[in-house]
């Protein structure tokens, strides 16, 4: 039998916004990947890095590369890492939060990578008709690549909201219990016929924010 487990009190994950933790990450992966793949990957990361300039993760000093990053490191965690999968994960937010194409995207890393970027871009302006619209359509006509790189993304976007309320308290509880209960409508969906992994990914994600947004925001189904 086993012994009663003490809860633990929460604590603020230190190294998880850590640049250097990350490059770390990255410079193993890419060190494991076929040679063939690393100068496609090594020039997507400065790509991005280059586009994203001075963003910074909201909340914090972490600059805004350290996403694309976990977030093609969690593809490759779970075995959804074909090599433009993995560039478009480090690309997913160019064409939304810079002034970058999808034209210029598929210029510089061919149609592909470019069909990944462009599904994973939300229509601009927030208009909640639009973003609704946006998210049936991904629902229902993107690739499973697509799909999945949406998931990878939320989770990485839920785990970063998680540390940051862990951090700040009552300074952003209400905005990312209302970007919790976007998720469940807008991307859980997504996660019906995806690889169990990822779909066991964002489920965990959720339930990890909801007690610290509010008691009994998110049920898993």
């Amino acid at each position: 039998m086993l012994a009663p487990v003490s809860p633990t009190p929460s604590r603020w994950p230190t190294a998880f916004d850590e640049p250097p933790t990350v490059e770390r990450a990255w410079v193993d992966l890419v060190a494991r990947r076929p040679e063939g793949e690393r100068p496609g990957l090594l020039r997507a990361l400065e790509f991005a890095r280059e586009r994203h300039g001075e963003q910074h993760r909201r909340g914090s000093a972490t600059p805004y590369w350290v996403h694309p990053v976990r977030v093609a490191i969690e593809l490759v965690r779970w075995g959804e890492d074909p090599p433009p999968a993995l560039q478009a994960a480090l690309l997913h937010d160019v064409v939304e939060d810079t002034d970058t194409t999808v034209a210029e995207v598929r210029d510089a890393f061919g149609d592909e990578v470019a069909a990944l970027v462009d599904w994973l871009t939300a229509p601009p302006g927030g208009r909640q008709g639009e973003v609704r619209a946006y998210y049936e359509r991904l629902r229902r006509s993107a690739p499973p690549g697509a799909q999945v790189l949406k998931l990878a993304d939320r989770v990485d976007n839920l785990r970063s909201i998680q540390a940051l309320v862990m951090r700040t308290g009552n300074r952003h509880r209400l905005w990312a219990g209302a970007y919790l209960e976007r998720t469940r409508w807008q991307v859980l969906p997504l996660a019906a016929e995806a690889p169990s992994v990822a779909r066991v990914a964002l489920v965990t994600a959720m339930a990890d924010l909801a007690p610290l947004v509010a008691a009994g925001t998110f049920t898993e189904p």
